[in-house]
């Protein structure tokens, strides 16, 4: 009986050893394929990029992407999604500083500099839309992006708001005054972005202070 019971509990052991590695290598695949997707559909956008380019680039079938995803807007909403579970916490801990709000408000821009150089491809995919909302539009309805998109704004908005109240950021509408900061940060990314060597995080950093501190 306990010969047996040995038994069963090896080969359950064995079985769970061999679906672990399985969920392993899928998950190794699918961010292969993650990745071409990222290249292409920054170098193309959505609507010029094909499942088929994608597929060859990361050396699958068309068949065996499908077996991953249901079709390109899906793919193109899980690149979104896959960064900004990394973005999302990021930012926030950030913002958690205990820094004062002009000095996190440079920090904030200094950090989203930094995680557009780690990931430049999804930098570039996300300036072809001029916004991180972009790809609510193209391909339909993302409404998780479009809810972190949201949340970010909320986030920036509530460092103007703590800056205001301690005199240390310009008054002035909290949510206008993230979209401008935004934009701000957008807008270096672009030329970074546009193929010239990297830019100086200083010429962000001093712009960021000259246009928002009080």
């Amino acid at each position: 009986m306990i010969h047996n019971a040995k038994g069963v509990r090896a080969a359950m052991s064995g079985r769970s050893l061999r679906d672990e590695r399985r969920e392993q290598r899928r998950a190794l695949s699918r961010d292969q394929i993650l990745d071409v997707a990222e290249q292409v559909f920054a170098a193309k956008g959505f609507h010029d990029a094909s499942l088929r380019e994608i597929a060859e680039q990361a050396d699958y079938s068309v068949g065996a992407v499908y077996g991953f995803f249901s079709g390109k807007d899906e793919l193109y909403r899980e690149i979104f999604h896959r960064r900004t579970s990394a973005f999302m916490p990021e930012m926030a801990e950030v913002l958690s500083s205990e820094l004062p709000a002009d000095r996190r408000l440079v920090e904030l821009a200094a950090w989203q500099v930094g995680f557009f150089r780690r990931y430049p491809e999804f930098g570039r995919l996300v300036l072809r839309g001029g916004a991180i909302a972009s790809p609510v539009a193209d391909p339909p309805e993302d409404t998780e992006t479009l809810a972190n998109f949201r949340r970010s704004i909320d986030m920036q908005a509530e460092l103007f708001r703590d800056g205001q109240r301690a005199g240390l950021l310009r008054a002035g509408d909290p949510v206008l005054m993230a979209r401008m900061f935004s934009g701000l940060v957008s807008a270096f990314q672009t030329s970074e972005l546009s193929g010239g060597a990297p830019l100086p995080i200083e010429t962000l950093t001093e712009t960021v202070e000259r246009a928002f501190r009080a």
